[in-house]
């Protein structure tokens, strides 16, 4: 993790970056925080939701998966609500106590003891979204706050040789955007954005089983639909299977019982994979011919939309790039994160060229 530093500086650097450090993927849907801990990690997933009062948005009540459990089943004077919406801060204060909790988790409840975090955020974010996250952080506690692209951070969480020049590609489906980043160097070369991923599956599922059963479900039925026999279409042979989900009757009112299969999750996930596949056409239009032989070698799918079945074999089908889905792509962002934290130099241009060498 710290070949940039000199042998001598080495093993004090090391025991510093273990207990001040920290790297933090702020999601959408949720937030991984990565500490380091000897050649591993300690991870924390926390739902990134927050419940407040209704007549004061900025009174927090609740974070995370007790906020969640409200989502949908507060009393009127309570509302749970997600401080980021395709991965932009909709309000300061809900993302600050996210940010803190998330801080507190990872530190043990003492964020006297953090002194470095890294965030990875949406790669299109503007100056000022940056901004605004690098102020979250500092009012959390923190002394020193870096904003990094998802992709390029998954890129190092992932262990992808991105130092060399040959190129490499990432694929982070996230769950309210997605960053398509092609590296070289240590230094992103192209990226494109777009505003969709996990959440409008979702979104897409209720409106399936809406329009074919004329049942009403909740947003985590679908969304444990999706994770139980989600799939896209493709030419490969994946089995349909079924789950089921209780939702409401639109004619009676009543609870009832729906079976969801693997076609209608495909469905539902057609819009946002062909807006993902034109993305990545257009980066590879753009591409160098220098750049293409790294990336068809070393192209990696992360995030939690990864995994869902057919997707590996659909992006080849259409842009002809074989991938790999990430082992572990929920926190592959926060580990990179955390390992830029341990080491703010990696990022450097003198640095990233000697670890070339």
């Amino acid at each position: 993790m710290f070949d940039f530093l000199k042998k001598n500086d080495e093993v004090d650097v090391k025991k510093k970056a273990l207990t001040d450090t920290l790297g933090i993927d702020l999601g959408t849907l949720n937030t991984v925080v990565a500490k380091p801990s000897g050649d591993k990690f300690d991870l924390y997933k926390i739902p990134s939701v927050v419940a407040v009062k209704k007549e004061d948005s900025s009174y927090v009540l609740a974070v995370g998966e007790e906020a969640k459990s409200m989502l949908g089943r507060t009393p009127e004077d309570i509302i749970a609500v997600r401080p980021l919406r395709k991965g932009v801060i909709e309000s300061i204060a809900q993302a600050e106590a996210l940010l803190v909790y998330a801080m507190d988790k990872g530190s043990g409840e003492n964020t006297d003891n953090i002194d470095r975090i890294v965030i990875g955020i949406p790669g299109d974010a503007s100056e000022v979204e940056k901004r605004a996250v690098e102020e979250i952080g500092i009012k959390a506690g923190a002394s020193y706050v870096l904003v990094i692209s998802e992709g390029l951070s998954a890129a190092i969480g992932a262990g992808l040789p991105i130092a060399e020049a040959a190129g490499t590609m990432v694929i982070d489906i996230g769950a309210g955007s997605s960053d398509i980043v092609v590296i070289s160097l240590g230094g992103i070369t192209d990226i494109e954005t777009i505003r969709n991923g996990g959440d409008d599956i979702d979104k897409n599922i209720v409106e399936k089983v809406k329009e074919i059963y004329n049942v009403e479900i909740g947003i985590h039925e679908a969304e444990n639909a999706k994770i139980a026999v989600g799939m896209v279409h493709s030419d490969a042979d994946v089995e349909n299977i079924t789950t089921n989900a209780i939702g409401k009757s639109m004619e009676t009112n009543k609870p009832k019982k729906v079976e969801i299969d693997s076609k209608l999750v495909a469905d539902a996930a057609e819009p946002i994979v062909k807006r993902l596949i034109e993305a990545l056409s257009l980066v590879l239009e753009r591409m160098s011919p220098e750049l293409i032989s790294g990336v068809y070698n070393k192209t990696v799918v992360v995030g939690g939309t990864s995994q869902l079945r057919g997707l590996k074999e659909r992006i080849y089908e259409e842009v002809g790039i074989p991938v790999e889905i990430s082992d572990d792509p929920m926190t592959v962002v926060a580990k990179g994160a955390a390992i830029v934290a341990a080491e703010p130099r990696a990022l450097e241009p003198e640095v990233r060229l000697k670890a070339m060498k």
